[in-house]
């Protein structure tokens, strides 16, 4: 028998043991109250005919002594007479009422009787009360001779006899109910007792019976599973557990020991893999330092380069510069070929001190050390005004360039020089690199705080072999070169390093013989990252 059904009969029988304990319960309850209840109004009831027969022997005892003497003053006269014993017999009847609406139809029949007593002793009451108002009223008109004649021969015929003889059987008839109920009660109670006994002894019978079976049957199994995992926390993945019969813990040790089996396999797959790892890092690590010392020999050798040739061409450009300046400055010169020359030398000169200052700025900004002059620049009239200088150099190749009407007028912070020395690259190779008759189209939109320039062309494109080197210096793409055999290959390289030192980024998308578009990211805001 399976665990699940076995826990089911067991949780069946608790259910039934409770429901019974609880049903047993609301009975015992049920029938304590009412015979509290019955108690507690006989005995209210018994109490109220003592005093109903205390009162009338007092009361009437008052009422003859009054007659006798002859006092005219009497404290406990007829009114008094009333209050009290009709206080007493509108209290039994009340109570005769209330035991009637909870007795049954057997015990109906007697306190209705009880209710005709109640009216007999009522009337008799009012007849002995009427024989000495009679009495009274004989005295009162003068005539005490004949009010004690009256009095004498209702004494000697036993006044009040019948009214006590009613009154003794009611208060006879109330104790032997007071002790019959109040038996009815204890037998009850004893009854209670002795059926809640015997329940909660067939409830812990029941109780340890099913802790036994239970327990029983799990001690083994559970034993069987907690050596299983004992033994496989130890590492021994070998150990199998003993599988008897179809329950859920013949389920349980089954899958344990498919688990230990994986568990075995996936272990020594994991030692070989584990040692072909150790094997191939070793390996891979030899090459990524051989790679890494080869990597730092070339930045040094090209830092190293970046620097020389800056330091060597900056000073004798200077002197150029100089010495051209200073021949045409001269007034004894009468060659005009010297002039032209020195015009061509200082012409030159400026050209060579710009690479010079480019190929600086992109070794600084590579270092981290490049110089920005940040103020506040109206980015979108930076655009038209550049635009309207490209627009000259394009028609010479009748491209024409085109700004979308729709551009923010957003002001950003920016070097305005090196913002522009950017536009200009990228427009001077969207012009250098257009068919004849092409078309540039610049756009400039905002989103989340970061202004996007946008340059299209319908160019000769890129090379997709050569998109990962277009940022590298002096390197141009293949096609490049037929297309224009101007260029140094530094507009790129300059052009990123200007924006990564506006905190931006750039990027590049492009189609061989349909164009490029170049899309370069800054931030409104350069606190943070650029002091």
């Amino acid at each position: 028998m399976r665990y699940r059904t076995k826990l089911l009969i067991a949780a069946c029988l608790l259910l039934a043991m409770s429901l019974s304990a609880a049903a047993l319960s609301y009975w015992g309850v049920t029938q304590s109250h009412h015979y509290l209840i019955r108690s507690r109004v006989a005995h209210e009831q018994l109490e109220r005919q003592l005093q109903l027969s205390r009162h009338s022997q007092q009361l009437f005892k008052a009422w003859t002594d009054t007659l006798l003497t002859g006092m005219s003053s009497r404290p406990l006269g007829e009114a008094y007479l009333k209050k009290v014993i009709d206080s007493d017999l509108s209290a039994l009847e009340e109570l005769s009422r209330q035991e009637l609406a909870i007795v049954g139809e057997t015990e109906g029949r007697a306190e209705r009787a009880e209710v005709n007593r109640l009216e007999a002793i009522r009337r008799e009451y009012q007849h002995v009360l009427d024989q000495l108002s009679e009495v009274d009223q004989l005295r009162s008109r003068g005539r005490p001779d004949i009010a004690w004649q009256k009095l004498v021969e209702l004494l000697r015929g036993g006044l009040d006899r019948e009214l006590n003889e009613l009154i003794e059987v009611a208060v006879a008839d109330e104790t032997a109910e007071v002790l019959r109920i109040d038996a009815a009660a204890t037998q009850l109670l004893t009854r209670l007792e002795r059926i809640s006994t015997i329940h909660a002894a067939l409830a812990l019978l029941i109780t340890l019976g099913l802790a036994f079976v239970l327990i029983r049957g799990l001690r083994a199994p559970l034993a069987a599973l907690l050596d299983g995992t004992r033994k496989l926390a130890q590492g021994d993945l070998t150990y199998r557990i003993g599988v008897h019969g179809k329950d859920e813990f013949a389920e349980l040790g089954r899958s344990f020991n498919s688990m230990a089996s994986d568990l075995q396999e996936h272990q020594k797959a994991l030692q070989d893999a584990r040692d072909n790892l150790e094997s191939i890092v070793e390996e891979r690590t030899e090459e990524l330092r051989l790679a890494n010392e080869s990597l730092r020999k070339i930045d040094e050798t090209r830092r190293a380069f970046f620097a020389d040739i800056s330091h060597e061409l900056r000073t004798p450009l200077t002197v150029i510069r100089g010495e051209g300046e200073i021949a045409l400055r001269g007034r004894n010169k009468r060659v005009a070929e010297y002039k032209h020359s020195f015009e061509r030398i200082v012409e030159q000169a400026k050209h060579l001190s710009v690479l010079v200052g480019d190929l600086l700025f992109i070794a600084r900004q590579g270092a981290g050390a490049a110089k920005l002059k940040i103020k506040p620049v109206d980015l979108t009239a930076l655009v038209e005004s550049v635009v309207g200088d490209a627009k000259v150099i394009a028609m010479n190749k009748d491209v024409g360039i085109e700004l979308s009407d729709d551009a923010p007028h957003k002001t950003i912070d920016g070097d305005p020089a090196r913002l522009r020395q950017l536009l200009l690259i990228l427009l001077d190779n969207a012009v250098r690199y257009s068919n004849a008759k092409g078309k540039i189209d610049v756009g400039l939109s905002r989103k989340d705080g970061i202004v996007c320039i946008r340059v299209a062309d319908t160019g000769v494109g890129i090379p997709a072999e050569d998109m990962d080197s277009i940022f590298e210096r002096f390197r141009r793409a293949g096609n490049a070169a037929e297309a224009n055999d101007e260029g140094l290959g530094l507009g790129l390289p300059v052009a990123r390093a200007i924006v990564q030192a506006h905190g931006g980024r750039i990027e590049v998308e492009s189609e061989v013989g349909e164009g490029t578009t170049v899309l370069a990211s800054l931030p409104e805001n350069m606190e943070g990252v650029q002091p």
